[in-house]
Order: structure tokens, then sequence, then C-alpha cells
């Protein structure tokens, strides 16, 4: 699995998802900026596509593999 289907639950689907990516994934959402780094510093792509999601107007989502 990767850091895709996770984010898709959260925003597309039933949102019952409680596995660690899916949870890691909610966290980064809610952090605030000196927490986000420091959740960079262990899960960069995890950080990195919640950043791109955010800026995309389309709504894109990366698919990138597990920290």
């Amino acid at each position: 699995m990767s850091y895709r289907y996770d984010l898709g639950n959260i925003i597309g689907g039933d949102n019952k998802a409680d596995n660690f990516g899916t949870q890691l994934l909610r966290l980064i959402m809610k952090a605030d900026s000196h927490n986000l780094s420091l959740l960079r510093k262990s899960f960069p792509n995890a950080v990195t596509m919640i950043e791109r999601w955010r800026e995309s107007m389309s709504g894109e989502i990366l698919d990138l593999p597990y920290d």
C-alpha cells in the first residue's frame, strides 16, 4: 500500500480506516508548523504528500511509498 490509498480513504472514503498510515496523515493535517517540521524528519513522503495535496487545485494525490 501507499499513502495515496490512505489519503483517498480520508478524503473520499468512509474515513473509518485506522491503520498507521491513515492516522499519520490525519496527524500531519492537524500539525502546526513546528510539529510539521519534526514529523518531516521521520516521514518526509507523508508530509510532502499532504503539502502537495493542499496546494493542488485539482486535488491531485501523489503516489508515494510509506516512509
